[in-house]
């Protein structure tokens, strides 16, 4: 994927569209804005919630090869 600009105004929002993995899709990937400098890559458990019924945040990383390293 091309390098991803991170725009700190849009803080908490996709930077480009989530990719599912994993058996049976269990996992969503996605670059995410940040109020700091660079894009994180945040990566999301479909069997969990967070008590809220929203997917559980299992992992947070700085590239996605890291953020879905040991997951597929």
């Amino acid at each position: 994927m091309a390098s991803l600009r991170n725009d700190p105004t849009r803080k908490g929002q996709l930077a480009a569209r989530k990719r599912l993995f994993g058996d049976y899709h269990r996992y969503a990937v996605a670059p995410i804005h940040t109020r700091f400098d660079a894009v994180e890559w945040f990566v999301w458990d479909a069997h969990t919630d967070d008590g809220a019924g929203r997917p559980a945040v299992i992992r947070q990383a700085s590239s996605e090869a890291e953020a879905v390293e040991g997951l597929i």
